[in-house]
């Protein structure tokens, strides 16, 4: 009776030591995939090659592509001179392309001219500039807003009295507006003038400009850096140059500009601004149609030898590459057909492939990294393609950043594995397929094995094993580290487990009760 109680007893301390046990086991699992998160080194960094992507511009479009803007969903919106894009009738001067469908769709009726500028508010809507007269079929001199969600065009008061070249969005959502004319909104507004989407109202920019604006870039604090064929600004002498400050409406020059028409800009990380057009010098300094400046120091550099005609597009890449689009068939003393990339830190050009047939006039981001490139072309690479195209500039496979780690369980208990990892490129979306000893795990019978965090219920003999998970991107697949999982048991030995009269703990001797510990364990199933 007293060993039956006795072994009764014993073994509800067994159970309730390893119930600690194992909170203590997973508080360790918790603690080492933290360590090995900081010490963990990313997985080697393979890398896709860059390469013009098939498809994209057949059919195209079938007259010049002179904007591209993308949506938050990643959709591009393209504007031009065209009146047919991807073979959809009625996509005059604007349409929308899905990349990862490559379904083309009309925006309504589009504009009734040309489009030269796009930009894409926060909410999706877009703001289409350019010369033209209606949009959607309503009055809209110039200027004019689509939505997305109901199709409907919507004019931006009197719009403007000549040509739009250029759109920026500010931080707060208003938007700057820039080409050839002299009023927007019903305003005096020498060529460049202030949008609010929520009230309607135009303002100036003090006095503006005296000759066209051609480009806008907004820096990270909100200035706007202006571009153009311009020597005056706000009243300031700024050689076809300036910068303009939105909370203080102050205008102010950035060294001694260039010495010719700018026509592209675009903001690099730490703030700096690459800046193209058909100049030779900038800043003082020689520059071939492309020069790189400081706006806080005004100082200027050049981009190598620049590029032998004029660039007409610039865009910035997530890794801070530059890709310059133009008129060009060299950069930096290489060949490069129409389009080259810049590297900042090592000031290396470099061609994309063959380019392409003739100038590039459009360049946007997606939010994977591949370029979209519209102009007057008729192939990119060696691939037709009418007047819009798409370039890879190279997708790494995705790196491993929390490596799984060993578990140990209790039968009957559970366990959970995870992962987390980096896209490095691609669409930015990841795939996650967890394996154990090397054979993919159902998704169907357990959800989480498509998830970053696999999670395993009700442990069996047979769940024990090596587990790992495959992360893959648009490039290809990366592999985990394997992490094993395995039963956690009791020592099975005598030890100075028990004190006097077999209560649990330690007396700091080897004695009977140790052996009675270890007897009572034996017969538990240890």
């Amino acid at each position: 009776m007293n060993a039956c109680l006795t072994m009764f007893c014993t073994t509800r301390f067994v159970s309730r030591t390893l119930a600690l046990l194992r909170g203590r086991v997973e508080g360790l699992a918790f603690v080492l995939a933290l360590v090995s998160a900081l010490i963990a080194p990313s997985a080697v960094r393979a890398q896709c090659p860059a390469a013009w992507v098939s498809g994209v511009g057949a059919p195209g479009t079938n007259n010049t592509v002179f904007a591209l803007g993308v949506m938050p969903g990643g959709d591009v919106i393209v504007g031009g001179r065209f009146s047919n894009a991807g073979g959809v009738p009625g996509s005059i001067g604007t349409a929308r392309y899905n990349p990862s469908t490559g379904v083309w769709s009309t925006l309504s009726t589009g504009t009734n001219g040309s489009v030269s500028a796009l930009a894409v508010l926060p909410s999706g809507t877009v703001i289409a500039g350019g010369f033209f007269d209606t949009a959607g079929l309503i009055p809209a001199n110039n200027i004019a807003r689509f939505n997305p969600s109901t199709g409907f065009w919507s004019a931006l008061g009197t719009g403007t009295n000549d040509s739009i070249s250029a759109l920026a969005v500010l931080p707060g959502g208003d938007v700057i507006v820039a080409g050839s004319f002299t009023t927007a909104g019903g305003v005096s507004a020498n060529r460049i003038a202030r949008y609010n989407p929520s009230t309607g109202v135009w303002f100036p920019l003090g006095t503006g400009t005296n000759s066209t604006v051609r480009a806008l870039a907004v820096l990270p604090g909100g200035d706007v850096i202006v571009g153009g064929d311009f020597t005056v600004a706000g009243g300031v002498l700024a050689n076809y140059i300036a910068r303009y400050n939105p909370s203080t409406g102050v205008w102010s020059a950035l060294g001694s500009g260039t010495n010719s028409t700018v026509r592209a800009l675009a903001v690099l990380p730490g703030g700096d601004v690459v800046v193209g057009g058909g100049f030779t010098a900038a800043g003082g300094v020689a520059a071939n149609s492309i020069a790189r400046c400081k706006p806080s120091t005004g100082v200027w550099s050049a981009l190598g030898t620049g590029t032998n005609f004029s660039v007409f597009a610039l865009v910035v890449l997530p890794g801070g590459d530059v890709i310059a689009g133009g008129d060009f068939t060299d950069a930096g003393g290489g060949s490069a057909n129409h389009i080259a990339r810049y590297n900042p830190s090592t000031g290396a050009w470099s061609a994309l492939g063959f380019g392409t047939t003739d100038s590039v006039r459009a360049l946007a981001v997606l939010p994977g990294g591949d370029v979209m490139v519209g102009g007057i072309f008729l192939s990119a690479g060696d691939m037709l393609a009418n007047r819009i195209a798409r370039y890879n500039p190279g997708i790494q496979l995705p790196s491993i950043r929390w490596q799984p780690v060993a578990l140990a369980t209790t039968p009957s208990g559970t366990a959970l594995f995870v992962v987390a990892a980096s896209s490095n490129g691609g669409n930015g979306v990841l795939n996650y397929q967890w394996t154990k000893d090397g054979a993919l795990i159902s998704t169907s019978t357990n959800p989480t094995a498509g998830t970053p965090a696999l999670f395993l219920s009700d442990v069996q003999a047979e769940d024990l094993g090596s587990y790992a998970c495959v992360v893959t991107n648009t490039c290809g697949d990366t592999t985990s580290n394997p992490a094993v999982l395995s039963f956690v048991r009791p020592t099975c030995g005598p030890s100075d487990v028990a004190g006097p009269g077999q209560s649990p703990g330690s007396d700091g001797q080897l004695t009977a009760d140790d052996i009675i510990v270890f007897l009572n364990r034996f017969f538990a199933g240890c």
